[in-house]
């Protein structure tokens, strides 16, 4: 099995829960951007410029690369060494990222340690889902709009009260879906197929099937 899985697709997708339960099933370090820059966030020892950027995303902006390649690379570089593969997702949002990251695997000598996971979804299925999921404010379980769990009260994993995300109005989801939605994910996807290690799967269904098809990749 690889030792380097990436997940990639439009926001909303699914892909960050994805990531999650293939971590928890083999035993790999899960990486989300979005964790790292939230754990970054509350760091008294973030930097000026870090603090800038991040207030930034707030915003709707995307992240500077450099900041995603300060704090993705570091986490990948410590996981490895200690013998982990590592489930990245939220990592890759333009051409140039996506070479940047395969020069790193490069340079380390794990470029055939690397598979690539789009779960595609549609814009306007992305933007359903984005702006009626709920987050809880405990533990920060990500809890996505479905039939099973729209009634939700309290959160499945520690009973906490379930918000919506702050990040989650109308206009900051349809600026995150010009910006990282399927016409910026086309770029990517041509480079990750000329690679020959993209697989695609269908978005648009349950959690359950969908990690149902990923697990089946790898077994």
């Amino acid at each position: 099995m690889k030792k380097i899985l990436i997940f990639i697709g439009p926001p909303g997708s699914g892909k960050g829960t994805q990531a999650k339960l293939l971590a928890q099933k083999y035993g790999f370090k899960h990486i989300s951007t979005g964790d790292l820059l939230r754990a970054l966030s509350v760091d008294a020892k973030a930097s000026a410029e870090q603090k800038t950027a991040l207030e930034e995303m707030k915003a709707g902006k995307l992240v500077p690369d450099w900041l995603i390649y300060e704090l993705a690379f570091e986490a990948v570089k410590e996981n490895l060494a200690s013998g982990k593969g590592v489930v990245l997702d939220g990592a890759i949002r333009n051409v140039e990222q996506a070479q940047k990251y395969q020069d790193f695997f490069e340079q380390n000598g794990w470029n055939d340690e690397v598979a690539v996971i789009e779960v595609a979804l549609s814009d306007e299925e992305a933007f359903n889902r984005l702006t009626k999921r709920r987050i809880c404010k405990n533990c920060g379980e990500i809890i996505p709009y479905l039939s099973a769990t729209k009634d939700l009260v309290d959160c499945p994993k520690c009973g906490g009260k379930l918000i919506y995300r702050q990040d989650d109005k109308k206009e900051i989801i349809e600026a995150r879906i010009r910006e990282q939605g399927n016409e910026a994910l086309k770029p990517i996807v041509d480079f990750y197929e000329k690679l020959g290690i993209l697989k695609v799967l269908d978005g648009n269904q349950t959690i359950e099937k969908v990690n149902a098809e990923i697990f089946a990749l790898f077994e």
